[in-house]
């Protein structure tokens, strides 16, 4: 009987690549599977290039590594077709978005952006600018997701972004975001935060400034509530510190968490990448975030609930202590989004609709 990979011997591949030469045929197809899953062959193809390993890969492996590089490479180019279009659209009305998340990646070319695979485009506009911004996107073609009434009152009232938009000619979806963090959160950052520091691209693009962009990828994970390709997102993360580390030292974003008030996310993210990718992050860490490194509860929580947590969500790897993991970190990431009052009787509106849909049909709330 093959032996499993272990989460131990996965994040060894990414803190020391060269165990990859140990491995025998099974394990590269455990591998392939897990990776697939977790949408990281195409990252996985730049991470083994940039290690030199690719020599080393069976050629049963190599095909599907360049399937997802020749992907995610196309998706690349569509990206920045659609930000160019976007731009445009936008600009009949005097409004120039900040492009988030993996359309920043891409139009700032940061590492991270080598190999993604993309499910949308994020943008953010303020906030008082929301009515226009959906007025011309529906002239020129885009189309909101139909939502029932209660959908569209949780996004609208207490959501951080519109309803998803698509545009049915080029199969493009969109995200229209007026903050980076749920209002219902309790949690409010300074439009002045958000776009006082914003930098133009090569393309003239305009994205969040380098620290802000990597707070806000650390609040998009230890915000979530979905764990299922988390390892992904800490990949992400690790990749951008390692490039805002080449220009900058950590102290920068340090203060900017402190003052927004994720000092512990920078935390909890320096203490992932320091046990992941053995990076020495932590013992740079001021202010605020350098606190919790004697805060015992703080890492037995890191090591024990959030870390199996992010490993990737397959059954390859999986076991129960990971799966519990994940359990309590969507609890979390619910909690963290919406306070009791708020959360309880949403959690019960949800499953009384989902009866309904069950015994009605999928389109019962549909107008």
């Amino acid at each position: 009987m093959e032996q499993r990979l272990s989460q131990a011997q996965f994040r060894a591949i990414f803190s020391r690549p060269c165990s990859l030469a140990e491995f025998d045929l099974p394990q590269w197809e455990q591998l392939l599977r897990i990776l697939r899953g977790a949408d990281m062959l195409g990252a996985f193809y730049y991470f083994l290039k940039t290690n030199e390993l690719l020599p080393i890969v069976p050629d049963f492996f190599q095909a599907h590594l360049h399937s997802a590089k020749r992907y995610s490479d196309r998706q690349v180019q569509q990206i920045k077709t659609e930000t160019d279009y976007l731009c445009q659209t936008l600009q009949t009305i005097n409004c120039q978005p900040t492009f988030l998340k993996g359309a920043a990646y891409v139009l700032d070319k940061t590492s991270n952006h080598e190999g993604r695979v993309m499910t949308d485009i994020d943008i953010l506009v303020y906030k008082d600018d929301l009515a226009l911004v959906e007025t011309t996107l529906k002239r020129y073609g885009w189309v909101e997701k139909k939502l029932d009434d209660y959908d569209q009152q949780y996004y609208r009232k207490w959501a951080h972004e519109l309803p998803p938009f698509n545009h049915p000619e080029r199969g493009v979806t969109l995200d229209i975001h007026h903050t980076i963090i749920p209002p219902i959160s309790g949690i409010e950052i300074p439009e002045s935060l958000l776009f006082g520091t914003t930098k133009h691209t090569e393309s003239g693009k305009i994205t969040l400034s380098d620290p802000m962009m990597v707070i806000h990828c650390i609040i998009h994970l230890f915000y979530n509530e979905d764990y299922e390709k988390s390892f992904r997102d800490i990949f992400d993360i690790h990749l951008l510190l390692t490039d805002y580390e080449e220009k900058y030292q950590l102290t920068s974003i340090c203060q900017l968490a402190d003052e927004l008030g994720f000092s512990k996310e920078i935390y909890y993210a320096c203490a992932l990448t320091d046990a992941i990718f053995k990076t020495q992050r932590v013992k740079n860490l001021t202010g605020q975030s350098a606190r919790y490194t004697h805060v015992t509860t703080t890492n037995f929580f890191i090591k024990n609930i959030i870390l199996p947590a992010i490993m990737p969500h397959h059954d390859l790897i999986n076991t129960p202590w990971s799966n519990f993991a994940r359990t309590i970190m969507f609890l979390r990431g619910h909690y963290l989004k919406m306070p009791l009052k708020v959360l309880v009787p949403h959690i019960w509106v949800k499953f009384n609709r989902a009866l309904v849909m069950l015994v009605m049909g999928p389109h019962h709330y549909e107008k």
